[in-house]
């Protein structure tokens, strides 16, 4: 049986990303990608923003951990905000490790092939629905 491991997301950028480099240089940014939109208490939608700071505000999503190297890193030069909604392709990874304290840890995230935002990901498919080069 041959397996397939490809993921496609679209959310919002629940925080701004970490950027870190690798110790060959390459660059590396990680962010939680929030699935749903958050809710208040009462039910309501409330508008986006750092998600992850607001102290009113209960998840109504998934937090799903986001890593990508590289070019794709840099977002074109254009960084990655809270708030934001993106478009993610990528596989699914799980790390294991162990702590200092012999803690036993698992960390399950996508590493990006493909990053657009919404605006960027509307655009190519409509370039290839027309039958266009993106």
């Amino acid at each position: 049986m041959t397996s397939c491991n490809r993921v496609i997301l679209t959310g919002r950028v629940a925080t701004a990303p970490r950027r870190s480099y690798r110790p060959d240089g390459i660059p590396v940014i990680q962010f939680p990608l929030e699935l749903n939109d958050t809710k208040d208490p009462s039910g309501h939608e409330k508008p986006h923003g750092d998600m992850g700071l607001a102290l009113n505000r209960t998840r109504s999503g998934n937090l799903i951990n986001i890593v990508a190297f590289g070019k794709l890193a840099e977002f074109k030069n254009n960084p990655l905000q809270s708030g934001q909604t993106l478009r993610v392709e990528g596989e699914l990874k799980q790390r294991r490790w162990q702590t200092p304290e012999g803690k036993n840890r698992t960390r399950t995230e996508v590493i990006a092939t493909d990053l657009r935002t919404l605006e960027e990901a509307n655009r190519t498919m409509d370039l290839h629905e027309r039958g266009e080069e993106g």
